[in-house]
């Protein structure tokens, strides 16, 4: 499965936070993993058997992420438009401001800092250059946002 999501999103990039979070999220699965296979050992009931197969279905999952992963570093980027690994930051119509870090949606929960590249917000932004207003097309209504900057982080 995990081979479906990279073939069909291109190559999963994670910042280097991203990468610990996810390294966090693979050693405490192996953890549960384990108390699952003790738990086994002791009664194997169908509960147990179907969660040990999702949880190693989703550390399989991650783990293949984290062996593929590149560094906003690593991908050649074009400086002028906004990419996956950006810190970007918009003005919206009232003139408030804000900044986030366009990143993949592996590692969108790790704070509130990051915006999942799947999200309204970094869909409308993506691809664009410091200057252009672009439309968010958001299940609350459309609205837009002009991009003030782009950075790319290491």
């Amino acid at each position: 499965m995990a081979a479906n999501i990279t073939a069909v999103r291109g190559p999963v990039v994670l910042t280097s936070e991203g990468r610990t979070w996810v390294e966090q999220r693979v050693a405490r699965g192996h953890e549960r993993l384990a108390r699952i296979d003790a738990d086994l050992s002791a009664e194997r009931t169908e509960e147990l058997v179907t969660a040990r197969e999702q949880l190693r279905e989703q550390l399989d999952e991650l783990e293949v992420v984290l062996r593929d992963a590149l560094s906003p570093a690593d991908v050649t980027d074009d400086p002028s438009i906004v990419e996956l690994g950006d810190e970007v930051e918009v003005e919206f119509p009232d003139g408030e401001r804000e900044s986030f870090l366009v990143v993949h949606p592996f590692e969108a929960g790790m704070d509130e800092r990051r915006t999942s590249s799947d999200s309204p917000l970094a869909k409308a932004v993506l691809g664009h250059r410091p200057g252009d207003t672009v439309t968010v097309r958001s299940p609350a209504g459309d609205y837009d946002c002009t991009i003030v900057r782009r950075d790319r982080i290491g």
